[in-house]
């Protein structure tokens, strides 16, 4: 009995899509916005956020919630890096994961008045380069209502993606002294990268 090539090709092309007993990797993306408000907080604290909250680790973060001074963005709650700096990072497993951070809001918390405050933010990519930008919160004077002072928002360009990690610190924007209070992020959006 003689098997010509015409038959075996639906089988041959059946054999090759099969996924292997680890399967066939495949590169995708997903995109998150963390608004923080699902996480538990109790007073007093600490109230870290919990590993890999929706992909990413927190180093020196916590939960804080509003207390009638500068309200979060959205909800009730944001993250908060009391002293001013803290760390956002891709876990080590997968390997070649990577994010691209694409907007978050902020505000440097160091009660009224405060004087306009500059937010070092560095970038870390897979490549082992680093980017960096400066973003400024504007003083606080006395004399506005409670709620009168809200967080900015901005957003990052292309270049701000294979990060992964992305560091945080608070300055005096008028001459580099320390700035004693916190730094706070509120609906951060980025897209998580899980690479082959």
């Amino acid at each position: 009995m003689y098997t010509t090539i015409a038959t075996l090709l639906p089988l041959l092309a059946l054999a090759v899509a099969a996924p292997t007993a680890n399967g066939p990797c495949r590169a995708r993306k997903q995109t998150y916005v963390a608004k923080y408000d699902g996480l538990p907080f109790q007073e007093p604290g600490p109230n870290p956020i919990p590993p890999h909250y929706y992909g990413l680790g927190y180093t020196t973060f916590q939960i804080d919630q509003h207390d009638h001074f500068i309200p979060p963005t959205s909800g009730n709650q944001w993250a908060m890096a009391f002293g001013g700096s803290g760390n956002i990072s891709v876990p080590d497993s997968p390997p070649k994961q990577t994010f691209q951070l694409e907007s978050l809001s902020f505000a440097c918390v160091s009660g009224v008045p405060q004087p306009e405050c500059a937010i070092s933010i560095w970038g870390w990519k897979a490549s082992a380069k680093v980017i960096n930008r400066v973003i400024n919160f504007p003083s606080l004077d006395p004399g506005h209502l409670v709620g009168g002072y809200i967080m900015n928002k901005t957003s990052f360009s292309w270049e701000w993606r294979d990060l992964k990690s992305v560091g945080f610190s608070i300055a005096r924007a008028d001459n580099g002294g320390d700035m004693y209070g916190g730094l706070a992020l509120d609906d951060v959006k980025y897209t998580l990268n899980f690479g082959c």
